[in-house]
């Protein structure tokens, strides 16, 4: 499966804020609104992070925001990440990781952390199968820490 990542730019915000009309995506990751599109496109990718828009072929099939933490307890945060409703169990949101796994490796980038709600089973099982660690019980939020590092690439 080839992959392309482009970093999220204003002309992609429409097709995006689309998939959102999907109760499911809405509920994990909505609402998505203007000041989330403000947000993503200041953000200073060597600083902070970056979101990403991820291509198969021609078509936005999915979008992976990450974090990078200015205080060094972990190198990379994944926030979020989102494949296109008519695409789903396709196995592209464990692509997509897969890559950004890789490519972020390649750059040095050693250790990953993410938060993933405990009633969320379906992100809990895609992470788990790449790796991820869970590190913590679920905090008052009901989210739940997972760790991943570079040996557990799969």
């Amino acid at each position: 499966m080839e992959l392309a990542f482009s970093r999220f730019r204003r002309e992609y915000y429409q097709e995006y804020a689309a998939w959102f009309s999907d109760p499911e995506l809405n509920r994990q990751l909505g609402p998505l609104d203007e000041d989330w599109l403000s947000a993503v496109l200041s953000e200073q990718a060597a600083e902070t992070g970056d979101t990403w828009v991820v291509f198969l072929s021609m078509e936005m099939v999915g979008v992976v925001s990450t974090v990078f933490d200015p205080e060094n307890r972990f190198r990379a945060g994944i926030t979020e990440i989102a494949v296109k409703p008519t695409r789903r169990r396709q196995g592209l949101a464990k692509a997509i990781l897969k890559k950004l796994l890789s490519d972020h490796h390649d750059q040095g980038i050693i250790s990953h952390v993410t938060y993933i709600k405990a009633t969320n089973e379906v992100s809990r099982h895609l992470f788990e199968g790449l790796g991820f660690m869970a590190q913590s019980e679920p905090d008052r939020n009901g989210f739940i820490e997972y760790r991943h590092s570079p040996s557990q690439l799969r």
